[in-house]
């Protein structure tokens, strides 16, 4: 009998779309399982409940805040604009010129997801993935 595929195998499977090409229609308003690549590795994972609105709306927004964005904190971390902790309460303000290097970081990455049937599917499935795959930029 054949060992079971691990479940970021499922993920990686899938097409991946560039963040600079990606318009809303594209990303269903399902609930599922997302995860962000650079580079041909992958960054981040993440779940939602309604794709569209996390992917689209949350993680490409354009807006100063990034409060709604653990993706966009964590890169922001990453590029040295301080915790994800700090920007989330808001004890750091990202400059103009943070944002726009923030938002060229996440353009110049790529997106896949996995459609569940419902939110407690993609609550559980990203809980496995994350007990055995854990992308760089993903948090517990």
């Amino acid at each position: 009998m054949e060992a079971e595929r691990p479940l970021w195998v499922r993920l990686e499977g899938q097409p991946r779309l560039s963040a600079r090409d990606l318009r809303d229609a594209d990303v269903p308003s399902d609930p599922g399982v997302y995860a962000w690549y650079r580079r041909g590795r992958a960054v981040y994972v993440g779940k939602a409940d309604d794709l569209r609105a996390r992917v689209w709306g949350n993680h490409l927004g354009q807006g100063r805040s990034v409060g709604t964005s653990a993706f966009r904190r964590n890169v922001a971390e990453h590029l040295g604009f301080g915790t994800s902790a700090d920007i989330k309460a808001k004890r750091i303000k990202l400059t103009a010129d943070q944002l726009a290097s923030l938002r060229a970081w996440v353009l110049a990455c790529c997106v896949a997801w996995v459609v569940c049937r419902s939110k407690a599917e993609a609550v559980r499935l990203e809980a496995r993935l994350k007990a055995e795959w854990m992308p760089p930029l993903t948090k517990r």
